[in-house]
């Protein structure tokens, strides 16, 4: 990075001193690195890559245990989702896969739910998620988890639901992150999209995230038929949105 100066002023979110209040640092690195190859792009779309789906999406489930053995016992599950990242002059972005931010890896569904009373009634890829263009964006994931303890509250932090994830070089932005909530049989989302405190969960309730996908790299109508008529036999886009 010798050839690269960074020039940050003071009292912005990326350079707060004590006693500033501060969170989420995650969120925040994910949106610095889209706008570095934002910036990229500008000089050399080649070197650039689409927007990630840019979110950690923290989602927190925590109750007490009722069975006998160890009724009382307090349990959070922790854990964070994986979404799409972008395309780039060479390929279509990556699916399902972890944040560009650490060498993390997503924890197995089979672990959370052996340690937790909670079981993944649905966890697949999340179809026309992935910007279009000449190189796709990757898929994000549908996770729906039902509780399986008689309660419990939900805690979910993360952004892109109102913002998407941007395409590069022409390509077009991915679908926004969605979060969706069961109380009395009726799915709700919460106020500010994509974070919420307090979530008050029933035995057989559910909670369902839908993550965003990458952006797309390049023109849409640069596209070859046949990589399209691909994408149509993999399930990745529907025939209405190839």
């Amino acid at each position: 990075l010798d050839a690269v100066d960074f020039i940050i002023p003071d009292r912005l979110v990326i350079s707060a001193e004590r006693p500033r209040p501060v969170g989420g640092y995650t969120e925040t690195i994910l949106r610095m690195i889209d706008v570095i190859f934002s910036a990229t792009a500008l000089a050399d779309p080649k070197r650039a890559v689409a927007h990630a789906y840019g979110t950690i999406n923290a989602l927190s489930i925590a109750g007490h245990r009722t069975d006998e053995k160890r009724k009382g016992q307090r349990w959070v599950m922790f854990s964070f989702f994986g979404g799409g990242h972008g395309g780039h002059s060479d390929a279509d972005g990556l699916s399902h896969s972890n944040a560009p931010i650490s060498t993390a890896t997503i924890p197995p569904l089979e672990i959370l739910e052996a340690a937790y009373p909670v079981r993944f009634t649905q966890w697949a890829l999340r179809a026309n998620s992935g910007g279009d263009g000449l190189h796709r964006g990757g898929l994000g994931a549908v996770y729906e988890i039902e509780l399986l303890e008689e309660s419990a509250e939900a805690f979910i932090f993360g952004e892109r639901g109102k913002a998407s994830p941007k395409g590069i070089a022409g390509g077009q932005p991915a679908l926004p992150n969605v979060f969706e909530y069961e109380n009395e049989g009726v799915w709700k989302t919460p106020p500010m999209v994509s974070k919420m405190l307090g979530i008050r969960l029933k035995k057989g309730e559910r909670v369902r995230l839908q993550t965003p996908g990458g952006g797309g790299w390049g023109k849409p109508s640069d596209r070859s038929a046949e990589a399209r008529a691909k994408d149509i036999e993999a399930a990745y886009v529907s025939k209405e949105k190839s």
